[in-house]
């Protein structure tokens, strides 16, 4: 049975890359840019959490309590794509969408490279979505700048824009 679910997760795999083999040519430069950027993304996460998992499996065998947690990455998935249109930014949370204008998303790319280190840079975001988006922080119950959510928010942006994106 095991090499039978094996065998259906290799065929839909086949099949999805086939899939995305034959719609290559129908993207734009700019498409394949960010497919490319997300491809690399998720091959960063699934690192991580490769390397978190085996360090888990390995501190347990020493007898130790697990001091190293889940991937941050596993607490808060996000994503953020552009529109088609090009007057919006979708920063997708956990699977939820949220709408961004260009300027609250230029706005957020400036609070991740513009403060001189990493935890003002995540004390920033906080108070950006405190005042301006307060409502994301109540429906994914995030209640501090220490919260994973901005670790990720602040390594998504920095992996997919640069300070003069737009």
């Amino acid at each position: 049975m095991a090499k039978t679910a094996k065998s259906k997760i290799d065929s839909q795999k086949k099949r999805l890359e086939k899939e995305l083999i034959d719609i290559i040519p129908e993207i734009m430069e700019e498409g394949l840019v960010f497919l490319l950027k997300q491809a690399n993304t998720i091959v960063h996460n699934q690192r991580a959490a490769l390397i978190n998992k085996e360090t888990n499996e390995l501190n347990s065998k020493k007898g130790k309590a697990s001091k190293v947690s889940a991937s941050v990455q596993d607490d808060f998935d996000i994503e953020i794509s552009r529109s088609e249109n090009g007057k919006t930014y979708y920063f997708v949370v956990n699977g939820r969408k949220h709408f961004f204008d260009v300027p609250e998303t230029q706005k957020v790319v400036a609070l991740c490279y513009k403060p001189e280190t990493k935890s003002a840079a995540l004390k920033y975001l906080y108070e950006f979505f405190i005042n301006e988006r307060d409502e994301i922080l109540l429906e994914h119950e995030v209640k501090s700048a220490k919260s994973p959510f901005f670790e990720n928010l602040f390594r998504e942006v920095r992996a997919n824009f640069s300070l003069h994106d737009d």
